[in-house]
């Protein structure tokens, strides 16, 4: 029924299919509070978005181990394209996490005064942390796909 490299292949695309559905929640939550005052919407939009990373967590999970995995099974180790994806990842991981502060900080401000609320909404940059995303993903995408060195 396949080899187990088929199956790591299509356990690697289930859980990009899974990140990518789980935080695309959360993207998209975070485009729907812009410019949004804060309230019982904006806060059911927080929940929102920190319940996707029950789907979004677990399918980045997946996608990590079943990479390194088939790192090991097609003899990848040696090839340049894949250390060049390890440091593309850690690169977008870390400008997504800092450029995420201040939405974190809002979903994490739910529970107080609209006011405050409101602030940190402010200071988000949802815009800024789509392009970053969009850009590793297709970086990564062209390095696992063609495998150019």
């Amino acid at each position: 029924m396949g080899s187990l490299y088929v199956w790591l292949k299509f356990l690697h695309l289930t859980g990009l299919g899974l990140f990518l559905f789980g935080h695309g929640i959360a993207g998209g939550a975070s485009f729907a509070l812009r410019n949004r005052p804060a309230g019982e919407v904006s806060r059911a939009l927080l929940q929102l978005s920190i319940w996707s990373y029950r789907i979004a967590y677990p399918g980045l999970a997946l996608l990590i181990v079943t990479g390194v995995v088939m790192g090991f099974e097609g003899s990848w180790w040696g090839r340049t394209w894949l250390w060049v994806s390890i440091v593309i990842l850690v690169i977008v991981f870390g400008l997504m996490t800092y450029v995420s502060i201040p939405y974190h900080q809002s979903r994490d401000a739910a529970k107080e005064a609209d006011s405050v609320l409101a602030e940190r909404l402010g200071k988000t940059r949802p815009v800024l942390a789509t392009w970053i995303g969009a850009i590793g993903i297709l970086l990564l995408l062209f390095l696992m796909v063609f495998k150019p060195f």
